[in-house]
């Protein structure tokens, strides 16, 4: 092994397009709402429709159960489950 691959040996990039996992909770900012009036959740790349969040989630830290992932398109689906944490926006 070569000194720069020793150096080397461990680091990854973090994807830009994360996948999730259907049945699997995550934690994310409800950025905003679908004409249809479904929360719009973004991680990178990723999309992810939180059903059952309400206006006044925007802009805070929500649990969501993720039902379905399209890995190819990065967009998916979940349930809201929970508020988590405030925004740390002081705006």
């Amino acid at each position: 092994m070569s000194v720069l691959e020793k150096f080397l040996s461990g680091w990854h990039f973090r994807t830009t397009k994360p996948s999730l996992t259907p049945g699997s909770d995550v934690n994310v900012f409800v950025s905003e709402f679908s004409a249809d009036g479904v929360g719009i959740a973004r991680v990178g790349d990723t999309v992810l429709y939180v059903e059952g969040a309400e206006p006044e989630h925007a802009e805070k830290r929500v649990k969501v159960r993720v039902t379905e992932f399209d890995e190819s398109d990065a967009v998916g689906r979940g349930e809201y489950v929970e508020i988590v944490g405030e925004s740390s926006y002081t705006g």
